[in-house]
């Protein structure tokens, strides 16, 4: 048996070698070597390595798959390929990878995520929420999972140093039954059932003093605790119509003008009953979500 050592290997020839590992199902190898080259990389190299270790970060039926994709159109001269799930870009430009306290923050929070590459649906949020700053009001996230997204924007934008109040609601103990849309059951209870905890994720955030985790179902919670008359950014991203609808009745006359309503999953075709839900609600009202290719839904108070 020969022995083999990557110690004289360029960072090229590792990254081909991880590849091929990966295409064969060696998933923790590969992502060995990937951390092994990216001190030897060139800056788009590591680009390039980064975003795999991204696709690799989830073990799933779609891993190989979204491989093969990202494979594909990096066949494609100087095509600038990003790929995660469900969202793959190519000749267009990586902001993100521009910002080094972005991409750092993001690396820090991704295990709370199951979820591939993040990052243009961060991108988003962030956004968002520093459109918040200079709107009346404070921020409502309705559906926090571990607390990933809110995270990452109050880490970035310093938000515990801002004169608002951001609070977060959640049953913690995933989507209640009458809530449930169709198809929803083994999502429900593969990802939401006894995976984490409130307390787990209030303690998540008590380094934020103005942030507050709050256990409860929407929309009930909503009148026991007032997230208060004025709001400046709206998260929904509650993976169901019937509470998304009922927030949006309770909500949206207090979302303040110029205040942003982002969707986490209105245009995610596993969140069918969501869109078609919303969509007639706003048009009832003569509004119009804007629908984005990473799966959210974008709306700007007039």
């Amino acid at each position: 048996m020969t022995d083999i050592s990557i110690a004289g290997l360029g960072a090229a020839k590792l990254v081909v070698m991880a590849d091929g590992l990966l295409k064969l199902g060696d998933i923790e190898t590969a992502k060995a070597l990937y951390r092994a080259a990216l001190p030897k990389a060139s800056p788009q190299l590591q680009r390039r390595i980064h975003i795999r270790l991204g696709v690799a970060h989830k073990v799933d039926n779609r891993l190989v798959p979204t491989f093969k994709a990202l494979d594909d159109l990096e066949a494609i001269p100087n095509a600038n390929v990003f790929i995660g799930d469900g969202l793959a870009t190519w000749l267009k430009a990586l902001p993100f990878f521009e910002d080094q306290r972005f991409l750092d923050i993001a690396q820090r929070h991704a295990d709370l995520l199951p979820i591939r590459n993040w990052h243009w649906n961060l991108q988003t949020a962030l956004w968002a929420v520093a459109q918040a700053r200079k709107v009346p009001g404070d921020l409502v996230e309705l559906g926090v999972f571990k607390g990933h997204t809110t995270l990452f924007c109050a880490e970035y934008l310093d938000f515990a140093a801002w004169p608002k109040r951001w609070r977060l609601y959640d049953t913690f103990e995933g989507i209640p039954e009458d809530q449930l849309d169709a198809g929803w059951s083994d999502v429900n209870r593969r990802l939401y059932g006894d995976t984490f905890t409130f307390e787990e994720v209030r303690q998540r955030f008590a380094h934020i003093p103005n942030i507050e985790v709050i256990k409860g179902r929407v929309p009930e919670i909503l009148h026991e605790r007032s997230p208060g008359d004025a709001i400046s950014f709206l998260h929904i991203d509650m993976n169901n119509a019937t509470a998304e609808i009922a927030a949006l009745d309770v909500l949206f006359d207090r979302v303040s003008p110029g205040g942003v309503i982002l969707f986490d999953d209105f245009a995610w075709s596993t969140a069918d009953a969501q869109r078609r839900a919303e969509t007639a609600w706003f048009a009832a009202r003569g509004e119009q979500v804007l629908p984005l290719p990473t799966g959210q839904g974008l709306y700007v108070k007039r």
